[in-house]
């Protein structure tokens, strides 16, 4: 067999069709790269590291660079995802390599990683000095009634919503200043392609909401703002009845400080984290971030 390893980059399309064919056949949301990548998802800073078995793919780690916020300073790091081997090339070691190759081209030992891992493979990435973090929800109670008119929404199967959203999240702040990420469009398309969700365009505010309303409770799934505001003048054009609790799957320490700390189950994703991440001890829950 010719046995070797490619990285595939976003310049090399010749593989991509042979990347998207394998996750496909590994993970149930793993068409969704294909979709992603068909709408400008894959762009420079995403890399695919590859085991390559007679010119197939066989086993893969994905490589994202990330911006971070880390207790107030912002670094480079990465999201590392679409972690899978092929079952008849189990047991050969080929995710150990891909990993060591991975964390071996890191800027600094202490360069921040994170990964949402599958569940059944927990033991796996604390041999390479990853470890579990903790993951919070938060909620308030809230009496907030609808606006007149709904905020407009965006429409990611058309272009010129994508490009927009693109360049808002590139202007945005960071969410919070503990533990958070920032610029991460590619991302954020990612995980809005695999999971449909509502989002708010709300110019007057300079601010992007992507949300969930399930009764009387709203969730906010990510918040993306260029200037600060008072959430609750915005609350009301993103909710489609009255809402009695405001969830937050982020930390929104500078947007409703009194929210109450909740303890989430991981939903099968464990997050794991490495280098400076480690060291956080906010408990945290990423928005807007791929977990395949």
């Amino acid at each position: 067999m010719n046995d070797y390893f490619r990285l595939i980059r976003h310049s090399d399309r010749a593989w991509h069709d042979r990347f998207f064919n394998f996750v496909a056949s590994i993970f149930d949301g793993g068409r969704t790269f294909s979709a992603w990548s068909a709408r400008g998802g894959w762009v420079d800073g995403y890399d695919v590291f590859a085991a390559v078995v007679d010119d197939q793919v066989v086993s893969t780690i994905g490589r994202q660079s990330m911006r971070y916020v880390i207790n107030g300073k912002e670094c480079n790091g990465y999201q590392i995802g679409a972690v899978a081997t092929h079952a008849d090339h189990r047991n050969r070691g080929l995710a150990r390599l891909l990993m060591n190759k991975v964390l071996g081209e890191l800027d600094a030992p202490d360069q921040p990683v994170i990964l949402f891992a599958n569940s059944s493979v927990l033991d796996f990435y604390p041999r390479f000095g990853f470890r579990r973090l903790a993951q919070s929800g938060f909620i308030a109670h809230i009496d907030v009634h609808p606006a007149g008119t709904l905020a407009p929404t965006l429409d990611l199967a058309r272009p010129t919503d994508r490009a927009w959203l693109a360049d808002h999240c590139a202007r945005a702040s960071a969410i919070g200043q503990g533990f958070a990420a920032r610029d991460y469009y590619p991302t954020m398309l990612f995980n809005l392609m695999r999971q449909s969700r509502i989002v708010y365009r709300m110019d007057s505010f300079g601010a992007v909401m992507i949300v969930q309303q399930h009764g009387d409770r709203l969730l906010i799934e990510d918040l993306l703002a260029t200037r600060p505001f008072r959430l609750k003048d915005a609350l009301p054009h993103v909710c489609a009845q009255p809402v009695q609790t405001l969830e937050f799957s982020f930390h929104p320490e500078a947007w409703w400080p009194n929210a109450e700390s909740q303890s989430l189950d991981d939903g099968g994703s464990p997050l794991f984290a490495r280098g400076a991440a480690v060291g956080v001890v906010m408990p945290i829950r990423f928005p807007g971030l791929a977990h395949t």
